[in-house]
């Protein structure tokens, strides 16, 4: 009579486990096919007035439209984008943390900083946006060779606002330099915003970075273009060379997508890739980022993860330049 009592505890208890594995496996399913069920927060990792932050308070409200929670935008800028980039590495892998990203999450690898592409799983791209050389508007150089010039006739002492070595900026900034063979020096900020500021107040000898971040300083008549970074004359601005036109046959531009932690669920960066490629298709979006002269640019997350190690090949050699010959 005991053994018996006992073996059907035992059958029970096994029984109860099967229920209770059920139960764990339904509820894992209903949490993936209910997200998002809670507010997402969106990190920005550069400071608040540059083309990342742009993007992310552009395109905020359409994922809100999509998903039917609250997106929180906060800036988190310093050390190129690193701090934000390791706060996100750390964080629950479940979809309710992103950050913006920008070429850094494929070129600090180079800094010696712990951060690489396959730390994070890439939700998809919003825009890019296509470089310019300006010079405070007061400036003798009216020529990008004219700069050359005298960058070549005073080594090192010609100086270039920057988000900092490593970064989508700074980077061209030495594939100037290798190609024109001059040497610069670097001087770094948190953020293009801050950085185009500088060279605005003639704190800087030039500017290069994103046409748009450029504009607000170029309409209010601190800045004057120089050279664009593009393959042909940007519309907008008809009159100013590109720098292949000028002697230097240099081209880059920024861009700017959105990422999660690396082990977000496939079918959460599924839905919130799917949320990202609607909201940069609506016009209203394209028309505020191409007013500010950068180009709506959508990739979902598989094709952003291929880019992303595409471009830490080209930025590669130019990084290594940077830290070997600019001050």
């Amino acid at each position: 009579m005991k053994k018996t009592i006992i073996r059907s505890a035992a059958l029970l208890a096994a029984g109860l486990l099967t229920v209770t594995g059920c139960a764990s496996t339904a509820k894992s399913t209903a949490e993936g096919v209910d997200f998002p069920g809670k507010d997402i927060r969106l990190i920005v990792p550069w400071a608040a007035g540059g083309s990342g932050d742009l993007t992310a308070r552009t395109i905020a409200p359409l994922l809100e439209k999509d998903l039917g929670v609250s997106v929180i935008v906060e800036n988190k800028p310093g050390a190129n984008g690193s701090v934000a980039y390791n706060w996100l590495a750390e964080q629950k892998p479940d979809g309710y943390n992103l950050s913006m990203m920008g070429v850094e999450v494929a070129t600090l690898q180079f800094m010696d900083y712990d951060i690489k592409p396959e730390n994070y799983a890439p939700i998809g791209q919003g825009l890019s946006g296509p470089g310019a050389i300006a010079v405070p508007v007061d400036s003798p150089y009216k020529t990008l060779q004219d700069l050359v010039d005298d960058a070549k006739a005073k080594p090192g002492k010609l100086t270039f606002s920057s988000p900092g070595i490593g970064s989508v900026w700074d980077s061209p900034a030495a594939g100037l330099q290798q190609l024109a063979g001059i040497k610069l020096t670097s001087v770094p900020f948190d953020g293009s915003a801050p950085a185009v500021a500088a060279a605005a107040a003639g704190d800087v000898t030039f500017s290069i970075d994103a046409i748009g971040s450029q504009k607000i300083q170029v309409e209010g008549g601190k800045l004057r273009y120089l050279a664009m970074l593009t393959d042909e004359r940007d519309p907008n601005n008809p009159d100013v060379p590109t720098a292949k036109e000028s002697g230097v046959d240099l081209k880059n531009a920024s861009w700017v997508g959105i990422m999660a932690p690396k082990g977000t669920p496939e079918d959460v960066v599924a839905k919130l890739s799917d949320a990202m490629e609607k909201a940069t298709a609506d016009a209203g979006y394209q028309d505020v980022i191409k007013n500010s002269n950068l180009v709506p640019t959508s990739r979902n997350a598989a094709d952003m993860a291929t880019f992303i190690q595409d471009e830490a090949k080209r930025y590669g050699p130019w990084i290594d330049f940077a830290k070997n010959n600019t001050k």
